[in-house]
């Protein structure tokens, strides 16, 4: 009698494992936390990059001729399009969210046209990466890149969707990654 009620109590809490883990990554993202994909290119830049504006959305601009403005994408409109992704996120939640709130303050529904520029802080025209830098530098937070010999600055000119995921770009501005595979 007692080996059948393990077997029953075991199978509910296998699937309630594999349901809970299920359910933890669908909502393991934060307002702020970086996306990062390698499945696309443009203008001579590889990747793509996005900010979540909240657990479930990113804000981001393709260049695409039917997206010529900053879009939200929902998730699975993001996974549907660029199969392989990376997330950071700030160590500082409060920072993630004002990026996550600047964001869409200055590019949520705006007419900013897409064009890869340099000048990350000039945002009459802007690109993915530029979209979510400004965010971060907007809610106090200047993402420093380094240079061939090791120094970390702030960008003056171009910057990549590679920079938010270059791991000594990640150590030095205390962000982490959530998800490192593409």
């Amino acid at each position: 009698m007692k080996k059948f009620a393990i077997v029953p109590l075991v199978a509910v809490l296998s699937f309630s494992i594999l349901w809970g883990n299920k359910s933890e990554a669908a909502i393991d993202n934060k307002p702020g936390d970086i996306i990062v994909t390698n499945s696309t290119s443009g203008s001579g830049i590889l990747g793509h990059s996005g900010i979540y504006i909240d657990t479930t959305h990113i804000l981001q601009t393709s260049g695409w001729k039917s997206e010529p403005y900053p879009k939200v994408l929902s998730e699975s409109q993001w996974h549907g399009r660029y199969a392989h992704s990376k997330v950071v996120r700030s160590n500082s939640s409060t920072i993630g969210y004002n990026a996550a709130q600047k964001a869409k303050y200055y590019f949520q529904g705006k007419t900013i046209p897409y064009k890869v520029t340099e000048g990350p802080t000039n945002i009459s025209n802007t690109y993915c990466s530029e979209l979510v830098w400004y965010s971060y530098y907007k809610a106090g937070k200047t993402f420093k890149t380094h240079n061939s010999s090791g120094s970390f600055y702030q960008p003056t000119s171009l910057i990549t969707p590679y920079n938010f995921i270059d791991r000594a770009n990640v150590d030095y501005n205390n962000f982490k990654f959530i998800d490192n595979n593409w």
